[in-house]
């Protein structure tokens, strides 16, 4: 049996769902873990709007859309329909189709057929995504993220003449399905973005030999990450950010030098909570802190009163978790309120559950107004994209909002949606840049010169020409049941403190 071990990024529901394969499958226990993870729980969903868009959605049916367009004023033709929502036989919901389109007020030559995936008027992009397979909808919303932000600029008359379609692949959960998309959106697309699997690192031979194909996606293996033609909007690292850090010293005095962290012991989770715990306790730093215990969970633990009770035992005064998913969060949550809510106990988590999964299941267990417990926060480095507070103070996360609504019939937006929307954002943002007569060649050059990417502050600025992590981060506190910003800018982030290697 040849086993292969991934790593993700520790972020929202992330950092649980490294799956260790046997030959391309992922096993049952953390498959468990998974869908009670998922942001998006139940059944599969048929997918996103029109276009190219492939549905994932078992049994879900797309209707054709019957667009029109009057050629050379700019009127796109309508977008299809979402496909309905499936339930979990693995079948696929069929594409809702689009009208022709005009060119959307775009009189100059473009090229005609330029490159790869390429028309006069329009030019087609491909994403592979975990949306079927043993977990339907996994990463659904990252498909709906990119869609969202491609039938935006679609209807502000496209790029240069030309319409942009999506042409998603179903990694399935497996290796072998990741590495067969690649191979084939490679061949017939002009690049790939918005992509979202656990076995992103399988592309990486695919892409090594086409090393002017873009991969504009978020990585979620070091891997993946490594390839020269990744870009990513939210880059790993192997360190953490410092002004966190020195701010919860400053709060929280002596209890920042009695700390307890609870990680996801499979996949990246251990590397990550390692790389963050050797910044918190780097000597001579201003933000050094302590770490009395910590300790790993697995996939199936969901009752962390032990734990708890030996953390107390060990003189712990305050949680600290950075490495988790949504629902082992909220049981590490609710073992805090049962063993400790006398001591007052902060917990902080840090990225990992700023999502609707995390609240709900908190929320139902009692744990998020308990008289006299200690106080929730999070420091994040995304904006609060879910809240109507920051889609009212921040234009592009309105903007997110909107067009996410359009696409899904209303749907709340989860991480992996801001995740896909903003790739597609930096995608155009580089296509752009290229001109009219675009070619591989030169949209991988206008990437490697973008080294500052915030998604018009949905995000954190990062680099993502070296793929470097940025610093700056917003803190949250829970707030009679919702995440609400507390001593950060109303609109932006804190830039407070540099991002800081474990090494």
């Amino acid at each position: 049996m040849n086993r292969r071990r991934l790593r993700p990024v520790a972020v929202g529901v992330l950092g649980l769902l490294a799956l260790t394969a046997c030959g391309s499958r992922a096993n049952d226990a953390l498959l468990s873990q998974a869908r009670e993870a998922q942001l998006n729980q139940g059944g599969g969903s048929g997918p996103t709007a029109g276009g190219d868009t492939t549905g994932s959605g078992a049994t879900g049916t797309g209707t054709t859309g019957t667009g029109t367009s009057t050629t050379g004023t700019g009127t796109t033709g309508a977008t299809g329909t979402t496909g309905a929502t499936g339930t979990a036989t693995g079948t696929t919901g069929a594409t809702g189709a689009t009208g022709t389109t005009g060119t959307g007020g775009f009189s100059g030559d473009n090229g005609g057929s330029t490159d790869v995936g390429v028309t006069a008027n329009s030019l087609k992009v491909g994403l592979i995504a975990d949306i079927g397979g043993p977990i339907p909808g996994l990463f659904q919303g990252a498909v709906r993220g990119t869609q969202a932000y491609l039938s935006k600029v679609n209807a502000e008359g496209g790029i240069f003449g030309r319409q942009l379609k999506l042409d998603v692949g179903d990694s399935q959960l497996a290796c072998d399905q990741y590495q067969a998309q690649a191979e084939d959106k490679i061949g017939k697309d002009f690049a790939l973005v918005g992509s979202f699997s656990l076995y992103d690192s399988c592309g990486v031979d695919v892409l090594k030999a086409n090393p002017t194909v873009a991969d504009i996606h978020s990585a979620l293996s070091p891997k993946a990450q490594a390839v020269a033609n990744n870009f990513s909007v939210a880059p790993l690292g192997a360190g953490w950010r410092s002004g966190p850090l020195s701010y919860y010293k400053n709060k929280f005095g002596d209890a920042w030098q009695h700390i307890g962290s609870i990680y996801a012991g499979v996949g990246g989770g251990r590397e990550t909570w390692t790389s963050a715990k050797a910044v918190i306790q780097k000597s001579g730093a201003p933000w050094q802190g302590h770490v009395d215990r910590d300790a790993p969970y697995q996939p199936t633990d969901t009752d962390f009163t032990a734990e708890i009770i030996r953390m107390q035992q060990a003189g712990v005064k305050m949680i600290y978790m950075i490495a988790g998913d949504a629902a082992g969060n909220a049981n590490v949550l609710h073992a805090v309120r049962q063993q400790a809510s006398s001591r007052g106990w902060p917990v902080v988590f840090g990225g990992s559950a700023y999502d609707n999964a995390f609240l709900t299941k908190a929320q139902k267990a009692g744990d998020l107004d308990m008289a006299g417990a200690g106080p929730t926060f999070e420091d994040q480095q995304y904006a609060l994209f879910f809240n109507s507070g920051d889609g009212s103070r921040i234009p592009a996360v309105k903007e997110f909002q909107t067009w996410y609504g359009r696409v899904t019939g209303g749907a709340t937006p989860d991480l992996f949606a801001a995740y896909g929307w903003s790739s597609a954002q930096l995608f155009v943002q580089a296509l752009k840049a290229a001109g009219p007569k675009a070619t591989r060649k030169t949209l991988y050059a206008e990437l490697k010169k973008i080294t500052k990417f915030d998604a018009g502050g949905i995000l954190a600025s990062a680099n993502p020409a070296q793929n470097q992590p940025g610093n700056c981060w917003v803190f949250t506190e829970i707030v009679k049941g919702r995440w609400e910003r507390k001593d950060s800018p109303v609109s932006t982030f804190r830039c407070d403190g540099p991002y800081v290697s474990a090494s």
